[in-house]
């Protein structure tokens, strides 16, 4: 035996494939070769740049017109068919592309003769097939692999058309044909890529006559293989009736069809890769089921695309009518989403969906939100850990697309959404803002259709349960006002309310009629609420349509007043002249005459505004009286007296001239601090606003209305005094939540999104912080002190009614106790009225305790709200003599025993008045009377003592105590002697009493300052 042949290790693939006979010898490699040997590396790339750049530069290279030698294109042919058979998946997508190319340059019509280039038609086949085949004992992937490598050169040649010109080579397509169905019908895996194949080419043939013979033999084979009972099939047999009917053979399908109504049954089982049924056909062979595939095949889209195109061409006859909704229920939603149906063909469903979203005609959308599809869209974005919640979440996500890039199309979704296999409920019950993200994206004349549909809602909530619409019309007055506050496009507010027809103009209609009216009792029946509107929804309205005029209010200040003018004016337009609605306010004469007047005046203001000389101060007035009468129909009976004394406030701030001048300016600020104390963000922010048009007007008086607010006890009584509450009555404290949300300023109530509960009437104020739960000082003591005080009581009194020792010191029972102490059935008839009173005075107790920690947080979210009108008053009037007489109240409030959201709070309103002058260079105050300056800096020194270990309070003292002396060193130098005896008497309490409440950093920052001062001449 001679010596084996000693073989080379093996090169890269370079697009070659393991089949590739070994080279039993090395050949020399030239610069051409190696240009050449990259061009099929980059072949295989992943990015689709490089790999088209090379398979362009490989087309050229070999393309007839360059002259390459036959040798070199042959030897071409080869390495691509081989390349085909690659491992690497972006491979077969170069190599193949490349090669269609190439055999359509090298067959085509117009062909440039190669010299000795002598390959058929025929050839190429059989390169194909031979370069391809597996042969002997390989591995399972790599047949895989050359099936697939085959495939594709099937393909390559099919799409190139070298089959059908520049003639029809019958004996050829019949041998492609062969090879392609044998291996649809003999490797279910592959069955799916091989009909892609036969669609994509009939498609191309764009119903040539001669190709009409082609798409024969198509049919001929579909049906001897066996294969019409398939997706696949089923999509070429689409394919070949949209181009070529006339070929199609009678008894495969009713009428030819497979989308005829009597089919829709065997089709759907087809589609969804049901073959357990015999087919109708009873020698037809049983069918191969495929690898189950996570994605629907493409024979669905086919199927969809003709249903819709049919659709469209029979759109507008009038005795066609819309076969899609029919045949989307009987095949999709009763089968993919039915309840039987496998999580699998769910997923099909919903990528089906999500697809078909994207590019469906508007007309067909509402067809899509089938009853099952709906329930099982729900049911599995309901909770993370169902098996389909991404692939939900992902159907809503396209949605959303759908309407971002298509606006017109958001009320044909949005209605789908909310009625019918719907609910109004969708966002709460999947978790997700889907419905919010369709109103938003949205466009004008969208939202206004929308609009019109959620008025319909509020009448018909699509329930005759009370409870449940309740919740519904909550739902729908948040999405309103969701609206209203995440519009981006106010750019020109007055073109979105100029007019009835405009979509903010309906909502703000919708709110005023839901928020103050009941139908009268000519009203048709269409406008009768079923069931009735609640007085609980009812305030839900007057909630949202205040949050609403937060928000618009704000947009541009030139058009706040117009907005509230608009409303006011709606209401009073329904009132007056409606023969729908009736106003659900009624009072007594005297009452409506005050409205009637108050209505006057505001008529007046608005008609002399444009003249006024003072235009902010007009609009301060408007705004007031605009929101105070809306109070009016919510139903405040406060609001009556606030309207007389709004309007003496007013004249007396506006002339100026008699001695009720002062009184009135005074009683402007009670209106304020009205206006501050409702539990509404809109009205708390319009006070705000207001406040700073007249905080120039604002006396001595009315800013101590403001400072006696720090001082008020934290208790009921605190709370009594402020908002005059008499007795023990209890009222809604609603004014403040613990949980302030720093971010919502735009809020007036929490809103509740779940199914039950009502509106929660808390304010959202965005500058307050939370509330410690845990307060550190004397007040918390006593409420513990009294707590253990009261429970003590109650065991006393329930251990002498039933005759019992009282516990002793440890929790346990006296030795005197006996068993002599039980009782029969009278005796504890007889002690049962004395336990119920017991148990009566204990639940007093709690009940008293928690109304004491309720007027604590209300009164702490008062004064919250005043240093907000403080802030203001103190940034805008730094150098007015008056700011000084805000310090000392201040200082009290953040002493180390006081509440902390109001001390933080308190300590940036005068460390942020104490930086303004090195920020904005402003004037120091000159009082007129320098003796008040000294007594409050005493008053300062005196509060020093107070702080009770507070570094805030300590470093809030020395920086006060320095700015009083900056004014007193500013009006004479001579008065730094006399400061520096004040702190010299304080210094020596400090130093004699060790428990003293003073801290040195009162000293070291006066030391420091005195220091610069004398360096700076000051």
């Amino acid at each position: 035996m001679g010596a084996k042949p000693i073989k080379r290790e093996r090169e890269p693939n370079n697009g070659e494939d393991a089949c590739e006979n070994p080279v039993k010898r090395r050949r020399q490699v030239n610069e051409a070769d190696r240009g050449l040997i990259k061009l099929y590396e980059d072949l295989a790339a992943e990015s689709d740049e490089v790999r088209l750049e090379a398979a362009k530069q490989l087309i050229v290279k070999f393309s007839p017109e360059n002259g390459p030698s036959a040798h070199e294109v042959e030897k071409a042919l080869h390495r691509l068919i081989r390349g085909l058979c690659s491992q690497r998946k972006a491979a077969r997508v170069g190599f193949c592309i490349t090669l269609t190319e190439l055999l359509r340059q090298l067959f085509g019509q117009d062909k440039i003769k190669i010299e000795g280039f002598n390959l058929e038609v025929s050839s190429i086949l059989e390169m194909v097939e031979k370069k391809t085949k597996v042969e002997g004992n390989v591995p399972g992937q790599e047949r895989r692999d050359h099936l697939i490598g085959k495939l594709f050169g099937f393909k390559a040649i099919m799409q190139s058309s070298i089959l059908t010109e520049p003639e029809l080579a019958m004996e050829c397509w019949n041998r492609a044909l062969d090879q392609i169905y044998g291996m649809a019908r003999d490797v279910p895996w592959l069955r799916e890529e091989c009909g892609l194949v036969l669609v994509e080419t009939l498609k191309s043939s764009d119903s040539k006559p001669e190709f009409q013979k082609c798409a024969q033999e198509v049919i001929e084979r579909l049906v001897a293989n066996s294969l019409v009972n398939t997706p696949e099939g089923v999509a070429i047999w689409l394919t070949v009736q949209t181009h070529y009917e006339s070929v199609l053979p009678e008894g495969v399908w009713h009428k030819k069809d497979p989308l005829a109504k009597k089919e829709r049954t065997r089709l759907a089982k087809i589609l969804k890769e049901d073959f357990r049924v015999a087919p109708d056909n009873a020698k037809e062979e049983n069918i191969k089921s495929s690898a189950v595939n996570p994605n629907p095949i493409f024979a669905w889209n086919v199927v969809l695309s003709e249903i819709l195109q049919r659709d469209e061409k029979n759109d507008g006859k009038e005795s066609a009518k819309s076969e899609f909704p029919q045949f989307w229920m009987d095949v999709v939603d009763s089968n993919l989403f039915a309840s039987s149906a496998s999580h699998e063909r769910k997923s099909w469903g919903f990528k089906l969906f999500a697809s078909l979203i994207a590019e469906i005609p508007k007309r067909a959308i509402t067809a899509l939100f089938s009853p099952n599809l709906m329930r099982t869209l729900i049911n599995q974005s309901r909770k993370e850990d169902r098996y389909l919640h991404a692939a939900s979440l992902a159907a809503l996500k396209a949605l959303q697309i759908r309407v971002q890039q298509k606006p017109s199309s958001a009320p044909t979704i949005f209605v789908a959404l909310t009625s019918k296999n719907g609910t109004i409920d969708l966002d709460r019950l999947t978790k997700t803002k889907t419905l919010d993200q369709i109103l938003l994206s949205a466009d004008d004349e969208a939202l206004k259709k929308i609009v019109r549909h959620l008025g319909s809602l509020i009448l018909r909530p699509e329930t005759q349960d009370q409870t449940t619409a309740d919740s519904r019309r909550q739902t729908i007055s948040d999405m309103l006002l969701t609206v209203v506050r995440n519009y981006t496009r106010y750019d020109n507010l007055s073109t979105v309310l100029d007019g009835r027809d405009t979509w903010l103009h309906k909502i703000l209609e919708l709110m005023v009629e839901n928020a103050y009216f009941i139908p009268s009792r000519t009203a048709k029946t269409s406008k009768m609420p079923l069931p009735s509107l609640s007085d609980s929804s009812r305030k839900v309205f007057q909630e949202r349509l205040s949050s609403c005029l937060t928000r618009l209010i704000r947009v541009r200040a030139e058009t706040r007043t117009t907005v509230a003018l608009l409303v006011l004016g709606m209401v009073r337009s329904k009132a007056a002249s409606s023969k729908t609605w009736e106003l659900v306010f009624k009072a007594e004469d005297s009452v409506l005459e005050t409205v009637e007047k108050a209505f006057g005046t505001l008529d007046a203001i608005t008609a002399k505004g444009a003249t006024s000389g003072n235009k902010s101060a007009t609009e301060g007035f408007i705004l007031l009286y605009s929101l105070t009468l809306l109070q009016v129909y919510d139903g405040d009976g406060d609001a009556i007296m606030m309207l007389d004394d709004l309007d003496s406030s007013r004249k007396a701030m506006l002339k100026r001239k008699k001695a009720s001048d002062v009184q009135g300016q005074d009683v402007f600020v009670e209106i304020i601090l009205s206006f501050l104390g409702n539990p509404r963000t809109l009205f708390r922010k319009t006070a705000e606003e207001v406040f700073t048009i007249f905080v120039s007007d604002i006396t001595s008086d009315g800013l101590s209305s403001l400072t006696d607010v720090l001082d008020t006890d934290e208790s009921l009584a605190g709370q009594r005094q402020l908002f005059n509450q008499g007795g023990d009555e209890d009222e809604d404290e609603d004014g403040g939540s613990e949980g302030e949300d720093d971010e919502s300023e735009d809020s007036d109530v929490e809103m509740i999104n779940g199914s039950e509960g009502d509106a929660n009437d808390s304010s959202s104020d965005s500058d307050d912080d939370e509330e410690d739960e845990d307060e550190d000082g004397e007040e918390g003591d006593d409420d513990d002190d009294e707590e253990d005080e009261e429970l003590a009581n109650f065991n006393n009194l329930l251990a002498l009614t039933l005759q019992t020792s009282k516990p002793n010191a440890d929790g346990e029972a006296s030795e005197e106790s006996s068993d002599d102490s039980d009782m029969d059935d009278e005796q504890m008839m007889a002690l049962d009225p004395h336990l119920t009173k017991i148990f009566q005075q204990r639940s007093q107790v709690t009940n008293n305790k928690k109304d004491r920690e309720g007027a604590k947080q209300t009164v702490v979210q008062f004064k919250s709200r005043v240093l907000d009108l403080l802030s203001i008053y103190m940034e805008k009037k730094y150098s007015d003599q008056l700011t000084l007489q805000v310090i000392l109240p201040v200082l009290r409030r953040i002493r180390a025993n006081g509440n902390k959201q109001v001390a933080d709070k308190s300590f940036k309103l005068l460390k942020t008045y104490f930086d303004v002058r090195s920020h904005h260079k402003a004037p120091l105050p000159k009082p007129n009377e320098p003796e008040s300056v000294w007594e409050i800096l005493k008053g300062i020194h005196e509060e020093a003592k107070m702080g009770g270990g507070s570094n805030l309070h300590a470093t809030a003292c020395s920086s006060a105590s320095i700015h009083m002396t900056k004014i007193l060193v500013g009006l004479d130098r001579n008065n730094y002697g006399r400061v520096v005896d004040v702190y010299a008497e304080t210094q020596k309490v400090w130093y004699m009493d060790k428990k003293s409440g003073i801290q040195p950093v009162l000293f070291t920052t006066f030391q420091n300052w005195s220091i610069n001062g004398q360096k700076q001449g000051k």
